[in-house]
């Protein structure tokens, strides 16, 4: 009596003849063909961009005389742009009606559908640090092993939960933002500020080639901003994607995803 192994192995004799009058090659019947180059791509390729903390350095359309045509070109545009990515920002890949759209290269006379690019408000904010700081509307501060973009959907939920969650609800996370807040003291004790408009002028002064290279020297920042920042965000962001999911669902959904 064959045992399970036996059973397996003799399954898996392969008639040569057989496959190649059927139009299989033999490679492919016993399964040595190699896997399509793509397969797994997902694991090894970023579905969005990756944020890398940034100020304008070139054109704005308020700096330029010849800007009024550019201007009116790019409110002609931006709603495309917006209809054809669906309204999904590159860098976390929030949908939202409410998205903008940036310039990639900061020449806002630049209005090249491949220049202009989705961006949740939150992550656009991330390239524009020191109108941030100016507006004094937040602050970096210190956390490893999160990224900005992850980081930018939990400042979100934070902004949310305040605004529709119940008192219990609310004093967690104003307790969470307070916590995060506190860590802008690592940031200080290292550089000697938090402010993200000390660190845009800085940047302001670098050669491009260094320029270039900034990203390392923000290992571990990570951009908090103040929920006021996005008040008016809040309430659409509430309409379109949570009014449908109370808070009171939350710990629901979490179990079911996490099982």
């Amino acid at each position: 009596m064959l045992g399970q192994d036996d059973t397996a192995r003799k399954k898996a004799v392969y008639d040569e003849e057989l496959l190649r009058t059927a139009g299989v090659s033999w490679e492919e019947g016993a399964g040595n063909v190699a896997p399509d180059a793509s397969l797994g791509s997902n694991f090894t390729e970023r579905r969005y961009l990756d944020i890398v903390f940034s100020v304008k350095r070139k054109v704005w359309r308020q700096d330029d005389e010849q800007m009024e045509s550019a201007n009116a070109e790019y409110k002609r545009i931006r709603p495309e742009i917006l209809a054809k990515g669906m309204h999904k920002c590159v860098f976390c890949g929030y949908r939202s009606k409410h998205t903008e759209v940036h310039h990639a290269n900061d020449n806002h006379a630049d209005n090249r559908p491949e220049n202009l690019l989705i961006a949740d408000p939150l992550c656009h904010g991330t390239q524009h640090i020191g109108q941030v700081g100016t507006q004094r509307q937040g602050v970096f501060i210190n956390v490893e092993h999160i990224p900005q973009a992850e980081f930018n959907h939990l400042q979100r939920t934070i902004a949310v939960v305040m605004a529709m969650g119940t008192d219990e609800e609310k004093a967690e996370a104003r307790a969470l933002f307070q916590h995060l807040a506190s860590r802008a003291e690592l940031v200080k004790r290292e550089w000697g500020t938090s402010n993200p408009s000390d660190f845009a002028n800085a940047l302001l002064t670098l050669r491009q080639e260094d320029f270039d290279k900034r990203e390392g020297a923000f290992a571990h920042m990570l951009l908090l901003y103040k929920p006021s920042r996005f008040a008016e965000y809040t309430a659409n962001w509430i309409d379109e994607n949570y009014k449908a999911l109370p808070t009171s669902t939350w710990d629901r959904i979490h179990e079911r995803a996490t099982r």
